[in-house]
Order: C-alpha cells, then structure tokens, then sequence
C-alpha cells in the first residue's frame, strides 16, 4: 500500500494519532475530515487536508459528494444525544459508502456492563447498565446490520490514554480525584497501541467482526496512584470511597467491573503491544 484515501468523521486524539502511523510507514494520505471549525484546508504534520464543519445541528452539505470518493473511514465521534452523527447521515445517504473498502467503528468497552470483576471477551455478555453504555450497543448493532453489505469492523476501546493525557499529569495538575473500592481494577489502552492496531487492520481485515482494544493487565486506580506518587514524588489526590458517591456518572462509571481480555485483536492482527500495561505506558518500572 503506497497511499490511501482516508476519510476521518471526528479528527481527535485517536485520529490523528493514526493519521501520524500512516505517516511513518511513508504511506501517501489524500485525508478529508470533519470537525467542529469551519470548512476549509488545513495542515496537519505537514500534511495538507480539507475538513467539513460538522456538528450535531447543521453540517457543510457539500462533504456528501466528497465522503463517496474515499475508500477508508474512520468513525471516532462519541454519540451525541444517544446519536451517532455518522449513521444518522447514513440514514438518507446510504451510497456514501459505495466505493469503501474498510470502516472502522470506534466503540467501548461500556457495552460489557458489570461482570463483577471477572474477564470478558468479545463472547461474552452484554449488560450495560449506564446510559453511555446502553448507547454504545445500540450504535453497534446498527453498525454490525450495515456490515452485511459494507466492509465493516468494530474496535471496542477500553479507557484511553497518552504522554499528553494520563494519571501523572491530571495529578500535576491537580485534577484527579481517587475513588477507593474494593478489587476495582480498570482495563485502559495506550493511544500508539490503537494507532497500531488499526494500521494492522488496514492489511488484515474481516468485515463483521468486533475487537477488544485494551492491554495485558488491569490495575486499579488506586494501586497505580500508590506507584506514580512514589515514582515521582508527587502530592496525593483527594480519595473518595465509592460508598460516599452521590448518584451519577461517575458512580454509575464506578459500579461496572470487568476485566477486557485483547487476545482475538493480538492473534488476528498478530500485533505486539508497544505497551503491554500501563506500568510500561508511564514509565513506572
């Protein structure tokens, strides 16, 4: 592959950190994006692009006849409203996908609901319990109907983050705030770990199929929080025990467990972690 034409509905972290794994495999990109600025040409590491506004009240109509010339597109908007602004669009303009040969939806692994702790796989159960997560299955299973006539895989991301977003510097900042509960471990997935498994993808790809996109190794907030103040001699956050927590979304964040096991993406992309747990992701070993 010597170029691509790569249509991006949503050019945030996870975009373009992937626009960023094209670029050092010296593969060609003609990118076309939307985002909340105003229509035009933009420059992204060196890299010229057209974006089209596009929000959840109005969008620039002319990116319809663009969006049909492209062959790759990635969809990494969260639902707005319970809507996911990409299928709403689908809904009168389904030839937009006509000439597409690989579509990757950017789900959550808030579809799992809560296992009490115990490790889930794509197989397993799905019970959401909280309103993100109960979106979240119902955007998928009108991506996995539009699979059976277009090539369509679905990355279920467990929590995000990167050098520039992470514990370490939400404590600096003093922006972090710890919930205590018991035997509470979190699943997360480094931002160059998805970047690598969708540059995989773009060689190795089934439609139909659904990923889990996480690393090795739950840990718990609290447990990580203990090494990162050791490591780097940093102030201790507020702890709040889940007990104490008013109703909300952080409470109905908190009452979901599950371990996210990646083995089904590591085989069949046959990808290797670049950071197999958050330890090596911050630099903590």
């Amino acid at each position: 592959m010597h170029e691509i034409n790569l249509f991006c509905f949503g050019f945030g972290q996870v975009a373009k950190a992937f626009i960023n794994k094209i670029l050092k495999n010296k593969i060609k990109i003609n990118l076309l994006t939307t985002s909340r600025k105003k229509t035009g040409e933009y420059n992204y590491s060196n890299l010229k692009y057209i974006n089209f506004k596009f929000d959840e009240k109005s969008f620039d109509k002319n990116l319809l006849k663009e969006v049909k010339k492209f062959s790759h597109i990635l969809i990494s908007t969260p639902p707005i409203s319970s809507k996911d602004l990409f299928l709403e669009l689908l809904n009168s303009n389904n030839n937009l996908l006509e000439k597409s040969k690989w579509i990757t939806y950017l789900s959550s692994t808030s579809v799992y609901g809560d296992h009490e702790g115990a490790w889930v796989d794509e197989n397993a159960k799905l019970i959401p319990s909280s309103l993100k997560g109960k979106t979240r299955l119902q955007i998928e299973n009108r991506w996995r109907i539009l699979s059976k006539d277009f090539p369509i895989q679905i990355f279920r991301l467990a929590g995000i983050y990167s050098k520039e977003d992470n514990l370490i510097t939400r404590i600096k900042k003093n922006n972090s705030k710890i919930i205590k509960k018991k035997d509470h471990k979190f699943s997360r997935i480094h931002l160059e770990d998805i970047s690598g498994f969708l540059f995989k993808s773009l060689k190795n790809f089934k439609s139909g199929e659904i990923y889990n996109i996480a690393d090795d190794k739950p840990i718990s907030n609290e447990e990580l929080i203990n090494e990162i103040l050791i490591k780097y001699t940093l102030k201790s956050p507020i702890y709040i025990d889940y007990n104490d927590l008013e109703d909300s979304t952080l409470k109905e964040f908190y009452s979901a467990s599950k371990k996210v096991k990646n083995n089904k993406a590591k085989n069949f992309f046959n990808y290797e972690l670049i950071y197999p747990t958050i330890r090596e992701g911050l630099n903590l070993l």
